[in-house]
């Protein structure tokens, strides 16, 4: 009887195997090379997995495609200056003020905290913590800055990324024949499925997240305002971009307005935090349910989880695709599974 060190294992890996192998992997490696064109490929997609059904309502009405993303196109575009028209002037007032208040702010905060606690320790401490947190927040707008214009490559692919956005709604029929020519007869039917069910919950993703953005910027900016706080227009955008990432982003937009409202009045503090608090509790109780859960599906953890990995690989543009990423992977996996279950039970 031979021993277990005389025992010989064999593995038989086929030619077609290593084939696939590499295959995967020259693929990964190209992906890799070329992120920047998927990452505009990504959010060509997106957008236009969330105007897709618009344009079909718009077909009922015999309404041509081309001529409905041209208008639809067009009334984003007036919306936007309209936008940047009203707000810029007073949004630029109020940050410029901020900029030039903040060492104000830390220092006056700081000796709030010497009176409340003489030890020196404590206020070097949250001296350290508030340039710590202001250097990360530079950095992090910087951070912002340079991944924006790397990845569209200035105005250009800017206008690049309403040109594929426009194609993939006008040719979604002639791309659909593209894939189904590369998947076998057998799947076909299963892979248009797929594809429909991804840009639904893409779409509704997109949107939903534009619908809570405008919500909780307006609900943050008539609550701040009534309060009385500094800049409520500034720190309410903060709060309605920040949207965008779940679980974290209140979070990070209730800091820099309990810092303003401190530097007011400690009781003014007290009393916004009670503000993003209630604000919140309606989001998750009331908002959310309604508008995002059926769209995204991820649970808490698993939102924290793809926020994470979505830093690590590309920081806060990483973070802002994070969930669309994530429902397209759950979508997929989750009809994956279903089929191998179905396949199993008969």
């Amino acid at each position: 009887m031979p021993s277990q060190r005389d025992s010989v294992f064999t593995v038989n890996i086929s030619s077609l195997t290593i084939a696939k192998i590499l295959i995967i992997a020259a693929v990964l490696v190209f992906l890799y090379i070329i992120q920047d064109v998927v990452a505009i490929l990504f959010i060509a997609l997106i957008l236009s997995s969330a105007l897709i059904p618009l344009i079909k309502t718009m077909e009922r009405y015999h309404i041509h495609r081309a001529l409905g993303v041209a208008l639809i196109f067009a009334g984003c575009i007036a919306v936007i200056t309209f936008a940047i028209i009203l707000l810029i002037p007073p949004l630029t007032l109020e940050y410029t003020h901020f900029a030039q208040n903040v060492p104000t702010y830390i220092d006056r905060t700081i000796q709030m905290l010497q009176g409340i606690n003489p030890d020196i320790n404590i206020v070097e401490k949250a001296r350290g913590v508030f340039e710590s947190v202001q250097d990360t927040a530079l950095q992090l707008a910087g951070g912002v800055v340079v991944k924006f214009f790397d990845l569209i490559s200035g105005i250009f692919a800017l206008f690049l990324i309403f040109v594929v956005v426009f194609y993939m709604i006008v040719e979604e029929k002639a791309l659909r024949a593209t894939i189904h020519f590369f998947t076998p007869q057998l799947y076909r039917e299963y892979v248009d499925h797929l594809i429909t069910k991804v840009q639904n919950r893409v779409g509704m993703w997109l949107r939903g997240q534009v619908a809570l953005s405008f919500i909780i910027f307006s609900l943050d900016f008539v609550g701040l305002l009534v309060l009385g706080v500094d800049y409520a227009l500034l720190l309410a955008l903060v709060a309605g971009l920040t949207e965008f990432m779940p679980v974290i982003g209140p979070i990070i937009a209730a800091v820099p307005a309990v810092f303003v409202a401190f530097n007011q009045s400690p009781m003014l503090a007290v009393w916004v935090l009670l503000l993003y608090w209630f604000i919140q509790y309606l989001e998750n109780h009331f908002l959310v349910p309604r508008v995002m859960q059926k769209a995204v599906g991820l649970n808490p953890l698993g939102s924290i989880v793809a926020l994470l990995i979505g830093a690590k690989i590309g920081g806060l543009f990483g973070i802002l695709l994070a969930i669309p990423v994530a429902t397209i992977i759950t979508t997929v996996g989750s009809e994956l599974l279903g089929m191998r279950k179905k396949e199993s039970e008969e």
